[in-house]
């Protein structure tokens, strides 16, 4: 069964995130695609986010209108704890063995993959696929596999999403909320939700 887990905070959930699974829908085999919000990313310790309540109530208001093959995921979030990657892989894949992992992440991931945590378990776990980001393409794929060391060279699986270079932040989303700008760079349901708690303001 061929599994796409897109984690992240999605704090704010935007377009980009679903130009992002249009493609991955678009362009590969998904028998099912786990939106995987986490409680408080691990590298993120420094940045509050929305609450986990919140995010996942945005998640679950688009997804209605979502193919049925996307769900929810909420290992992580209902954890209350950060969380790392290859744990909660690791348990989806023992949830089902018939599980054929693959975890999708910007490809801006790269320049900070090798922090984290226990790369040999998160690279024999699952296949990469990688969402393109500006400056961060083929070539510094290429350029990250020959820098690793060959046991873990052997055991990376990556791959880039065929799609177009989507420039839309989270963080940049936040700021300009912040400011009283009204933005348009998301679905309209979680722009509503936004403005009727005035998360971000």
């Amino acid at each position: 069964m061929k599994t796409i887990v897109f984690g992240g905070s999605f704090d704010p959930l935007h377009n980009g995130h679903i130009a992002v699974a249009d493609a991955v829908q678009a362009n590969l085999t998904v028998d099912e695609f786990l939106w995987t919000p986490s409680w408080h990313a691990v590298h993120k310790l420094d940045i509050q986010p929305a609450s986990a309540d919140f995010r996942v109530r945005c998640l679950e208001e688009v997804l209605l209108s979502r193919p049925q093959n996307e769900r929810l995921c909420s290992l992580e979030v209902d954890s209350q704890r950060p969380c790392f990657s290859v744990d909660t892989l690791e348990q989806l894949a023992r949830q089902d063995s018939s599980r054929e992992l693959s975890f999708l992440v910007g490809g801006d991931s790269l320049s900070h993959l090798n922090t984290w945590h226990d790369l040999p378990r998160l690279f024999a776990t699952c296949n990469f696929l990688l969402v393109p980001r500006p400056q961060w393409g083929v070539l510094q794929l290429n350029s990250y596999i020959e820098a690793l060391p060959d046991a873990l060279r052997k055991i990376f699986r990556a791959q880039f999403v065929d799609m177009s270079v989507v420039d839309i932040s989270s963080s940049d989303i936040r700021q300009r909320l912040a400011a009283g700008a009204d933005v348009l760079d998301m679905p309209d349901i979680v722009r509503g939700l936004i403005a009727a708690e005035k998360v971000y303001s």
